[in-house]
This record gives C-alpha cells, structure tokens and sequence, in this order.
C-alpha cells in the first residue's frame, strides 16, 4: 500500500484535482466548453459546445429571474440590518457575476475558447523544451494550493445543499435551489481565476527550471578551456533552445495578460464581495452567536471566506515572482555572450521583461501581491480584535 501511495506524483494528484475541478465548473454551467483530444495527435483542445452552452445560459437566466422574483422580496423584510445588508451584498455580487458570466459566455467565447487552447499549447511547448518527461500539473506548491481549493469547495457545497433539507414545501426548494445553483455559478469565478493564475505560475515555474538547469548545462558545454572555436552545429541548437525559451517566455506573458483582461471585472467583484461579507460574518458570529445555533459552521464559513481571498492572492503571487525569476539567473554571464547577436537578443529579452512585468492589477485600482496578502491579514486581526472588545463590552452592560 506504501509503495503504491510513493508512486503517485504530487503533480498527477494536481491534474487529478484540476480534472474533477473542470467537471464540477461543467455541472454548474460556467464551463460550457469541452477539453478533449485531437484525434491526429492526442493533444488536448477546447472545443465550443453551442446546444451545452444555450442550455447553463437559459438555465442561468431562469435562475436569475426566480431568484429576483421570489428570494429578493424575502430579502426586503429582513429586519436585522446586518443580516439585510449580508444578504442584500450576496445577491447584488451574484447577480453581477451572473450577468458577467452569460456576457463572457455570449461575447468572449472566441477569444476564451482561443486562451484556454494557447494555455493548453503552452504547456506542452514547455515540456517540449525539457529532456526530462513530465505528467501532471506543476509542484509541490501548486499541489498545495489546490489542495485548499479544493477543500474549499467541498465545504462551500456542503454548506449550499445543507440548506436544501430544511425547507417545508416544494416551492421553496426549487427557489432555494436556483438560489444556490446562481451563487455558487458566481463563486466559480474567484476559482477559476485562482486556477488561471496558478497556471501562470506553473508555466513560469517549468520554465525557470529549464532555464536554471538544462540551458545553463547547455551553455556552459559552449566554454573552450584553450579558447578554441565553438561548432557551428552546436552553436546553433543552443542559439535555438534560448530563441525558443524566450518565445515561451513572451507567450506566457501574453497569455496571461489575456486572461486578466478577459476576468478582472468578475474576479474584482466577487474578491470584494468576499471581502466585505466576511467582515458581516464575523461580526454576526462574533456578536451575535446566539442566534446561530451551528457556531462552528458559521465559523467554518469565515475562514472559507478568508481562505478563498488568501488563496487567490498567493496564486498572483506565485505567478509575479515567478515571472522575475529569469532576471535572477544571470544567464547573460555565460561564453556565448562573447558573441554580438546573443548578447543584443539577451539584452532586448530583459528589456522587454522589465517593460512588459506581469502584474495584477484589477481594474487599475490597486496590485494584488503579497502586500496586499500582509493588508488584508493585519486588517483581518485589527478588525477581529476589536469586534471581540465591543462584544465584551456590550456583555459587561
């Protein structure tokens, strides 16, 4: 049985993850395309589902339309303002995200359809460049990190269909349920730029570990201890592996520039939404836990919440720092740098890394790095803090 565990790969694990995540995406309509093989080469494509995509958007429609007719009107009764204003904020983020998602789908399928296939080429460009076989999805941090995610999304559905059993009459669950289809739909898009992210970050990753191990090799064998003359021929197959190396290089830039483009808006309202609504959580659980009489549930919702903003910005972090990897590896100090046309190539290659930096800026407004992770803990614990002391203090009169 150990020996059987030893042989899985953290990476096949990952892909493992990757796959059930892409069929749980299908199920909830916000993938409505499919990944399958090319029959001439067995590469994996993206193709574009026209019936499967009417389907989740008349679907997503009628939902949306159940969820303004019969659970908005029970929303404008609520008398606790904190409970109002909780409910009022989940609505408005998955309405929005909802009407971003059917814009995506109806607009942007193309150009989508067209990213997800130049992440999917990337990938094996990459593994094209290294001797070395690779299978599965990125390391032992990708592994990591959608090991949260996924546990994140286990208890974000058990916490929807939990609401299921306790309704009295058929009318309510079908309301409840296009409820919870339209909410959950809205929280994909967090997880699929968390997915997107965290991809950047493994093509980055592959890369540098081509660039710090297999092309350093490969230009150190260009060194003469007499100073001789370097072959022509071998000459050339280095001159191609850095050409190449620094095509990806460009490409993955590119792509993920793409992808922000294509998902900051819904990424930036559902980020914020999570925000904001795990500050009300956390001071109705904090306050007011009386009322709720599955203290540990709702706490396990805070930190889901929290996990979600926190695992997002690691996966942006991971993809930035990434990126400015290459600067690092001092490539440019190896012999093939005696020769003119490298040395302008290599040097247009930093230029252009420094000019074109991959960051994540939604909407301009403000950078999503590991600062942002240090703000958003520290006003996390500041704000915990001192609803803990208001709580107290109430109590005391």
């Amino acid at each position: 049985m150990m020996k059987s565990l030893k042989k899985v790969s953290l990476p096949a694990l990952s892909a493992a993850i990757l796959f059930c995540s892409y069929h749980y995406g299908r199920v909830l309509g916000v993938i409505c395309f499919d990944i399958g093989q090319r029959t001439s080469d067995n590469s994996l494509v993206a193709r574009s589902k026209q019936q499967f995509k009417w389907f989740c958007l008349s679907f997503r429609l009628i939902s949306a339309t159940a969820v303004c007719c019969f659970c908005a009107p029970n929303v404008a009764v609520i008398e606790d303002p904190h409970e109002w204003l909780l409910q009022c904020l989940r609505l408005s983020a998955s309405l929005i995200c909802g009407t971003c998602i059917m814009v995506v789908q109806i607009c942007y399928e193309k150009e989508l359809l067209r990213m997800i296939n130049s992440f999917l080429r990337l990938f094996r460009r990459v593994r094209r460049l290294s001797s070395l076989q690779r299978f599965g999805f990125g390391g032992k941090r990708e592994f990591v990190l959608l090991l949260f995610k996924f546990i994140c999304l286990v208890y974000e559905l058990y916490c929807e269909l939990y609401q299921l059993w306790r309704l009295p009459d058929l009318a309510s669950w079908l309301s409840m349920l296009c409820d919870i289809f339209l909410e959950i739909g809205s929280l994909m898009i967090i997880h699929i730029g968390f997915v997107g992210y965290l991809s950047v970050a493994a093509l980055y990753s592959e890369v540098n570990r081509f660039a710090r191990v297999e092309l350093r090799r490969q230009l150190r064998s260009l060194e003469r201890p007499a100073g001789g003359p370097v072959g022509r021929r071998q000459l050339r197959i280095v001159e191609y592996r850095v050409d190449e190396c620094i095509s990806v290089y460009d490409e993955i830039e590119r792509v993920g520039r793409t992808f922000h483009r294509l998902l900051e808006l819904p990424v930036l309202i559902t980020l914020l939404g999570k925000i904001f609504g795990t500050i009300i959580l956390s001071y109705e659980v904090i306050i007011r836990a009386e009322l709720y009489p599955s203290k540990i549930g709702m706490w396990g919702l805070v930190v889901k919440s929290f996990a979600d903003v926190i695992l997002l910005t690691l996966a942006v972090h991971e993809a930035v720092s990434s990126s400015r990897m290459m600067r690092r590896l001092s490539l440019e100090n190896c012999p093939i740098s005696d020769h003119k046309e490298w040395h302008v190539k290599w040097e247009m290659f930093l230029s252009r890394l420094n000019f074109f930096e991959f960051r994540v800026r939604p909407l301009g407004l403000f950078e999503v790095s590991n600062e942002f992770i240090l703000l958003f803990l520290s006003s996390m614990i500041t704000y915990f803090t001192y609803v803990v002391q208001y709580g107290i203090q109430t109590n005391r009169l």
